[in-house]
């Protein structure tokens, strides 16, 4: 008898919400949906051998919206051979010539609208939308409520806050973060802060190094 392919949700709290997601719009894919805590010893010591006793395939979601460590979730993963898996909400509206790549959440009320591209691990959060011909970068985050106009690009591990609202035609750079209720009417460079509290952008001190 083959196994049931599993899916793995890991996180905390906004994989909580992925994972009820993925019970509602995906249930009928997988033998069983699981969340699990992501800790690395546990996970290489316990969670990998247990997982892949119950199932030759096993699909993973990285639920958090912090990018660093859902790369190292991701990383993790994938060295494991464990495939992503990308997670739509039900009622979300995804337009038939958008493309949603693997390890995407669309959360639910959210729309992506014709010919956007919405690249790997990227958010979609509640109630949020992308316009058509948009493209929203690997490992960014559209919190709930930001709306996202037509022709916008919007770079890799870039967060845009709840509320927030990007104009039509503008480019975010990589590892930008729009704060809540921003209104961005210009296009940001990379590594730049914009918030309705500074009159202009600010460059961020916590930039890492790759």
């Amino acid at each position: 008898m083959n196994k049931l392919p599993i899916l793995v949700i890991l996180g905390d709290r906004t994989a909580h919400e992925v994972y009820e997601a993925a019970l509602l719009g995906h249930g009928e894919q997988f033998g069983a949906i699981e969340k699990i805590y992501f800790e690395p010893d546990k996970f290489t010591n316990d969670d990998v051998p247990r997982l892949a006793a119950l199932a030759v395939d096993i699909y993973f979601h990285a639920g958090m919206a912090n990018d660093v460590l859902k790369r190292q979730v991701v990383e993790a993963c994938r060295s494991n051979g464990w495939q992503p898996q990308s997670v739509i909400h039900p009622t979300a509206v995804i337009s038939p010539s958008a493309t949603i790549q693997p390890g995407v959440f669309v959360g639910p009320l959210a729309v992506v609208s014709s010919q956007a591209v919405v690249e790997q691990h990227a958010i979609v959060h509640i109630h949020a939308s992308v316009g058509h011909d948009a493209r929203i970068g690997a490992y960014s985050a559209i919190l709930p409520g930001a709306r996202i106009s037509g022709h916008v690009t919007i770079g890799t591990r870039s967060l845009i806050g709840s509320n927030a609202f990007v104009a039509a035609g503008k480019t975010i750079g990589n590892d930008c973060r729009i704060d809540a209720l921003s209104y961005v009417q210009h296009d940001v460079q990379d590594g730049h802060v914009v918030s309705p509290r500074y009159p202009r952008p600010l460059k961020r001190v916590e930039m890492r190094s790759e």
